[in-house]
């Protein structure tokens, strides 16, 4: 072995000895809230851990309830249970509702897609233009081009061709648009 190699080598040693001693004196000054921050970490990720389980079980819980109702839907307990799953219970009301203008109401209150529908199927079972038109207008309006089109066979049926056509005009789905020019076209209203 060279010298200059043993002296890097020793040098190399120095250095590493020399920031093990800062470590320690690191960790032995700021040893409280090393201990705490491990702590507070090992706590968080059980805690997000237990979070997440209790969560799925009650998913799991909310969706036997949904099953049940279906098969039986006199089911009280299954009901109560249904309840504390807001989504889930209004879809279940919107799948029960049987046109049911109350029912479809207290849904459509909640919002989200689903709400979106019952106001869909309000508009629908009201067949009032007004109304049908009031529900294309909005925003998140998920069945527009449906409601367009009864709107359109409204229209048709008062033999207000002009308006149906204007109707027709807006509706933006390729399929829909097709069936409404040959709804305008032939006039064919029932």
């Amino acid at each position: 072995m060279d010298v200059k190699e043993i002296k890097e080598e020793i040098k190399e040693e120095e250095t590493f000895l020399l920031k093990l001693f800062q470590l320690e004196k690191f960790v032995k000054k700021y040893k409280i809230q090393l201990i705490v921050l491990v702590v507070l970490i090992i706590t968080g990720v059980i805690g997000y851990q237990v979070n997440s389980y209790l969560k799925t079980q009650e998913l799991i819980k909310t969706n036997t309830a949904y099953n049940t109702l279906l098969k039986n839907p006199n089911d009280k307990k299954a009901l109560q249970i249904l309840k504390e799953n807001k989504k889930l219970f209004n879809l279940y009301l919107l799948h029960t509702s049987n046109d049911d203008i109350k029912k479809l109401s207290q849904v459509a209150k909640e919002g989200g897609i689903v709400g979106n529908i019952a106001k869909y199927q309000i508009a629908m079972l009201k067949g009032d233009k007004k109304d049908i038109q009031n529900y294309t207008m909005t925003i998140d309006s998920i069945y527009k081009d449906l409601a367009l089109l009864n709107l359109e066979r409204l229209y048709l049926k008062d033999n207000n061709h002009k308006k149906a056509e204007e109707v027709v005009k807006q509706i933006q789905d390729v399929d829909i648009a097709k069936f409404a020019q040959g709804l305008l076209h032939y006039g064919i209203v029932k």
